[in-house]
């Protein structure tokens, strides 16, 4: 048996919990439609999505590109970013009356907007680009057309992501409050609930395992499916699965309050105004994050972990947690959930008292130690050492540790640091001690971190000594492989000596098997061209501007994550 050794960094500090307070300002018919189509929603804001709220509106656009995106209100563009994630194409406004508005996957931008832009591009040799121009450069009115609507980054469909947010904060707003003309008399779902056992004494229908509870929806009224009878001793926690729908679409959307009261007094209640991109990541804290990697099923738990820094709070008892013991009588509870245009619906139910439990502790399996919350925490066993921030997690921890065989490919065995299920806000700092390795072979190696499903990502990763250290936003399996593989560049419209005449475009594949593109460069005849990364189809295309007839070389190269290196070159005319 390997010995573990624990060091556990005491810090002296006081902590706060420091929340901004909701922006009450939020304008009122101030910003015009940015489409000059009608409304509907694919997405709304406070949406639950992975690792983060949705900070916007996804608005429709009937399936296709090319739709005008006018400017919300007169402003200058303080922001331009283009990113084959994400975002995509997008573009930044800030407003005098002191909100920013977001317009983002667009397709392509327009007027001066574009001229500023391509000259930016070239001026970096760069089409991805993070640029703040001067808040006289780029002034636009109300109305004015500033792009078109498109597909672009991380969408999974045309659509346009529109943003309101305070400028000065950065924090995103509820655009819903702002007035647009948006159709919903319909009331939220509730589908299910959760009931959690929040110590190891604590009972939910006798068992100490999270129990789950269909609603089902007679003459308008929500209620326990027949024959659900809960019952409880100890600390518990509650959760609801609920969801919210729009006229015209059939998309889900997300709610915009809930507020669960025992005995007729509220002892939790969340409101989706506003939040800060800081926190965001804490949406797997207010989920039972276990249960949606497992499940996919999202429940918004009604409790507040410790570390919990969401400012959607606006009302809380005791963080939410219901005691139930020998002296407690059954509690009768109310869920009322409502969307932002007021429609709301309730479920009312009740939770007995176990007077007398009787039962066994749940077999746990081997906790290798307990880590706060609120320290540094290090763990060290021989050839790993593993940092976790404090603050990193949402409450302490009883964290498994084991060493796995060695996979294919890998130089090293798999560290298995506790598991996949439990949630991280910031990032975790892992390191690996390997054996003797030529220098050559050093400067390849890169750190994988392996999900429950066998699936590994790149985390790249730096020489500390004879460790190689990187950075993780989550736990799981950890092992350190070598990429002596470089990228790969198929030609996609494009062959040796080809008349590109009838080509609007010239068009690429690019692969990489492990660590992934670093980065890109394409010429024509030893002159740099602006090549623009599609992620979802892993091309770089080129649009020929002005090129003159004849014999052209056009070179293509690509570098990983680790240095490796692929140059492609093909002669063509035009």
């Amino acid at each position: 048996m390997l010995k573990k050794i624990l060091f556990i960094i005491p810090l002296l500090f006081i902590h706060f919990l420091i929340k901004s307070q909701c922006i009450d300002s939020i304008p009122k018919k101030y910003f015009r439609s940015p489409l000059g189509i009608p409304l509907y929603l694919a997405g709304n804001f406070g949406e639950l999505r992975s690792n983060h709220f949705h900070s916007g509106l996804d608005m429709k656009t009937n399936g296709q590109e090319g739709y005008n995106i006018y400017a919300s209100a007169d402003g200058f563009v303080s922001r331009i970013k283009i990113s084959p994630w994400g975002y995509g194409k997008s573009i930044y406004i800030d407003h005098p009356n002191g909100f920013t508005t977001v317009y983002a996957h667009l397709k392509e931008f327009k007027g001066k907007i574009a001229d500023e832009i391509k000259k930016y591009q070239y001026q970096n040799e760069s089409w991805e680009i993070d640029w703040y121009p001067s808040d006289t450069l780029l002034k636009v009115k109300k109305g004015e057309i500033i792009a078109l609507s498109g597909n672009t980054g991380g969408s999974g469909g045309p659509h346009l992501h529109f943003e309101v947010r305070e400028t000065k904060s950065e924090h995103p707003v509820n655009p819903l409050l702002c007035g647009f003309d948006i159709k919903d008399d319909i009331k939220p779902i509730i589908k299910s609930i959760a009931v959690f056992p929040l110590t190891d004494s604590s009972l939910v229908n006798g068992k100490n395992t999270v129990q789950y509870f269909d609603v089902v929806d007679i003459n308008g009224t929500y209620q326990l499916k027949y024959g659900s009878q809960i019952s409880a001793f100890g600390k518990i926690g509650i959760g609801i699965e609920t969801i919210d729908k729009l006229n015209g679409v059939s998309n889900r959307n997300g709610i915009y309050s809930i507020e669960l009261s025992v005995e007729n007094e509220t002892i939790y209640k969340s409101e989706m105004k506003e939040f800060s991109f800081d926190d965001s990541r804490a949406l797997n804290s207010l989920i039972d994050y276990e249960t949606y990697i497992r499940k996919k099923v999202r429940y918004q738990k009604s409790f507040i972990d410790p570390n919990n820094h969401l400012t959607i709070y606006s009302k809380e008892k005791n963080k939410g947690v219901i005691t139930f013991n020998t002296n407690s009588k059954q509690k009768k509870n109310k869920y009322l959930v409502t969307d932002t245009y007021g429609n709301s619906s309730s479920l009312k139910f009740d939770i007995q008292t176990i007077t007398i439990p009787n039962y066994s502790a749940k077999l746990k399996s081997k906790i290798d130690t307990v880590f706060s919350y609120l320290d540094d925490n290090v763990f060290n066993d021989r050839n790993l050492i593993m940092h976790i921030p404090r603050c990193a997690l949402y409450t302490d921890l009883e964290f498994e540790y084991q060493i796995k065989d060695t996979m294919v490919g890998a130089i090293t065995p798999t560290y298995q640091l506790h598991n996949d299920y439990t949630p991280l806000h910031d990032y975790i700092d892992v390191s690996i001690k390997v054996g003797r390795l030529k220098e050559e072979l050093r400067s390849k190696a890169v750190m994988i971190n392996i999900d429950r499903n066998g699936k590994y990502y790149s985390r790249g990763g730096e020489w500390r000594n004879n460790y190689l250290t990187a950075q993780s936003k989550n736990f799981g399996g950890f092992a350190v492989m070598i990429d002596t593989v470089p990228p790969t560049i198929k030609p996609y419209n494009i062959y040796d000596n080809k008349n590109m005449s009838n080509n609007s475009s010239l068009i690429v594949t690019i692969a990489d098997n492990l660590s992934g593109i670093k980065s890109y460069r394409g010429e024509i005849d030893g002159k740099w061209i602006l090549m623009e990364y599609e992620a979802k189809k892993a091309q770089l295309f080129h649009d020929f501007e002005n090129l003159p007839k004849g014999e052209h070389l056009f070179k293509i190269e690509l570098i990983d994550g680790v240095g490796n290196k692929s140059v492609l070159e093909i002669p063509f005319t035009r």
